[in-house]
């Protein structure tokens, strides 16, 4: 008879922190196409509620028993990082989940950001229209 133990860090929110020389010796990384720091916390706090701990460009939490680190890389967008090779098809497909909801949260913050603009310049809005593809066309009156 054999037993196996998978052991992993234990790490309590507040007091988690990153190892670089940890990065180097087995961290495994899944590109993302997040760009915002302050977009990716809102969408774990939305999806799964949960907070993260931050060291500036890096900032790390635990969903799901997984130890995530998300840390800006050199072309701009975040990658995440993840410790153990048998994790990686479970933490991609919540990758993706993230990246949906960080996608609807992108739209709403431009979408806000379009009315509030119009609204400081001036101009009323006329119409709002949900597309098929669900974008949504707003149209503003000119001669208010």
């Amino acid at each position: 008879m054999s037993v196996r133990f998978d052991i992993r860090p234990l790490i309590l929110m507040g007091e988690a922190t990153w190892n670089q020389s940890v990065q180097k010796q087995g961290a495994f990384s899944i590109p993302t196409n997040m760009k915002s720091g302050e977009l990716i916390r809102n969408t774990l706090t939305k999806l799964y509620g949960i907070y993260t701990t931050d060291y500036g460009n890096i900032f790390e939490t635990v969903i799901s028993g997984y130890q995530l680190v998300f840390q800006m890389s050199g072309n701009g967008f975040f990658e995440v990082q993840h410790f153990y090779a048998e994790e990686a098809s479970a933490i991609t497909r919540m990758i993706k989940e993230m990246e949906m909801e960080y996608q609807g949260m992108v739209q709403d913050y431009v979408y806000n950001a379009i009315k509030t603009k119009a609204e400081e310049k001036g101009l009323v809005l006329e119409q709002e229209a949900v597309q098929k593809n669900q974008s949504i066309v707003l149209t503003f009156n000119l001669n208010a």
